[in-house]
């Protein structure tokens, strides 16, 4: 059986964008998507006590699913929404809208307390889950997106529902033929100062304004685990 990669990433639409593409560059291996429905970093329900079982949650639905074993599973990757959590509090204020309004400069909404509890939560989880190299017994990697997937992938912030299907489809569609074309434009176009050391590129997004800003280092995975 060829090395089984699982990708855990937020939403359907993220898997719609991605899946494909990975597929598609990593040919000898099984590239599988797994989706949280939301962000399981942001969830109160969910602490360092239990991050590491939600988690496993979701690779033992795969394994059931597709009927294979926990030692068929060669590596797990998580892709995190950064949202801005990392800015300083002077950045979140009161904003119309009761949802978590972002800027690349700013979160707002009605209850500016909400999104301080929210991103010291986040982070606490974040910070342990960095630590990590396995996920009960499997290798474990955590990459970001930054503000969050629409915002690296299409420059894109506070879409609806069906703005997020819409442009992860036209995504889909744009790298269907040329997959390869796919860290290029990382590096070109959401990398955007990010350093090649992921132990640097966690550092760099967690200062100043950035873990609002376009972002990305994903283009990490690729340096890595190079396409064979």
């Amino acid at each position: 059986m060829d090395k089984i990669v699982l990708f855990i990433v937020e939403g359907a639409t993220d898997k719609r964008a991605l899946e494909s593409i990975f597929q598609k560059i990593y040919r000898n291996r099984t590239i599988r998507f797994e989706f949280t429905h939301g962000d399981i970093t942001s969830d109160e329900t969910i602490g360092i006590q239990n991050v590491e079982a939600e988690i496993y949650k979701y690779v033992k639905s795969y394994m059931d699913i597709s009927k294979v074993k926990k030692s068929d599973i060669w590596q797990v990757v998580q892709v995190f929404d950064m949202d801005g959590a990392y800015v300083d509090d002077s950045r979140i204020v009161e904003g119309d809208t009761k949802e978590f309004f972002y800027t690349e400069t700013e979160i707002s909404c009605k209850d500016p307390d909400n999104i301080l509890i929210r991103n010291e939560h986040k982070k606490k989880l974040m910070d342990y889950l960095l630590g990590l190299n396995e996920i009960n017994g499997i290798a474990y990697e955590g990459y970001y997106m930054s503000c969050n997937l629409d915002h690296a992938l299409y420059g894109q912030l506070n879409l609806s529902d069906e703005q997020k299907k819409e442009y992860s489809n036209a995504f889909y569609e744009a790298f269907w033929e040329h997959p390869e074309l796919f860290p290029p434009f990382l590096e070109k176009y959401v990398v955007n100062g990010v350093p090649d050391s992921f132990p640097a590129s966690w550092r760099y997004i967690k200062e100043d304004n950035r873990s609002l800003e376009r972002h990305t280092n994903l283009h990490i995975y690729f340096k890595k685990h190079p396409i064979l």
